[in-house]
């Protein structure tokens, strides 16, 4: 599905904003806008986009806040979930991803959860704040979620990032990682933002409730069980629990409570590619690395351990299949 048709789902109130035509230089700077996305795009969305773009010129006389610069500025432009991380490769969500566009407002100001994303073993969402007058905010304060599923905290870990669109607006990207997430079904989930950053809570909280379908993602996911010990030397052993791969990442689990030093996996390719985790998690219960998607149907992978520090590095002569 378009960004632009998800465009149709979003509920906003624009009574409360002063209507104001666009000038000439706010019509020329959208276009600009429209066209580069255009450049990046398939040949085959090129027409859908002119159309887009010829939309907007014939209607000239749409109307915003005398407190936006551009259309582009509005939450649900400005924050996409396939720009989190900066990832220089070309990426399309649309198909799993879940368009919100609802506000929540108090004293701090105005977050609007923009749309969210379930993947393997995490949340990821997409946000976007409004400082209220004379709130100081920057792109070094986190808000962090905490995040219900189902009923449940199976939040093991959270991770955040701040972009800043404007003086007055800032992109909020989440990353949830959670014990147990059951793609296939519709998943009810509870988002609470209670802290504008680590050491600053909030009274009055942003409060979602939203529910997620996932059986798209179902389709095309896959888990691959281990359940094995791999011995890494001087006696200790790490347990590869399971993988999951999805059309957005790959993460392997593992148990790895005895082992001293700090052992990763990397992943190889039977043509020689080598894919290393772009994020690890170390928890009592079970660590994780996570990967960028891979196709189990082009080629044969397995997973080979290593440790990296400032001063070495060692690769174990061991190579486990993902796929045999």
């Amino acid at each position: 599905m378009s960004i632009y048709k998800d465009l149709n789902k979003i509920n906003m109130d624009l009574e409360q904003y002063e209507e104001q035509n666009l000038t000439n230089f706010e019509k020329k700077k959208w276009e600009k806008r429209i066209l580069k996305k255009i450049r990046k795009q398939n040949p085959s969305h090129l027409k859908k986009y002119l159309g887009v773009t010829a939309a907007i010129t014939l209607g000239a006389g749409i109307l915003l806040s005398t407190s936006m610069v551009s259309v582009a500025d509005m939450p649900f432009i400005g924050g996409l979930i396939e720009d989190y991380r900066g990832s220089k490769e070309k990426v399309d969500y649309d198909l799993y991803k879940t368009a919100v566009g609802t506000t929540a407002e108090n004293g701090y100001g105005k977050m609007t959860l923009n749309e969210v994303l379930v993947d393997g073993g995490r949340l990821l969402i997409s946000s976007t704040f409004e400082p209220a007058k004379g709130i100081y905010f920057d792109y070094q304060m986190h808000p962090m979620p905490k995040v219900l599923i189902n009923g449940q905290n199976l939040t093991s870990s959270t991770g955040g990032q701040s972009i800043e669109l404007n003086n007055s607006m800032f992109t909020i990207y989440n990353d949830v990682e959670l014990t147990e997430v059951p793609i296939g079904e519709t998943i009810r989930f509870h988002i609470e933002y209670d802290h504008l950053d680590y050491e600053l809570p909030m009274k009055y909280p942003w409060i979602f409730d939203i529910e997620v379908p996932t059986e798209q993602l179902a389709v095309e996911s896959k888990t691959i069980t281990f359940n094995q010990e791999i011995q890494i030397g001087n006696g200790q052993s790490i347990r590869l629990d399971k993988m999951i791969a999805t059309p957005i990442s790959t993460v392997l689990y593992y148990d790895s409570q005895e082992q001293e030093n700090d052992v990763q996996f990397k992943i190889i390719s039977e043509s020689g590619d080598e894919i290393l985790p772009y994020s690890s998690h170390v928890n009592p219960e079970e660590s994780n690395n996570r990967y960028t998607a891979i196709d189990l149907q082009s080629e044969k992978y397995y997973i080979v351990p290593f440790e990296e520090s400032e001063k070495s590095s060692k690769v174990w002569d061991q190579s486990i299949p993902i796929n045999p």
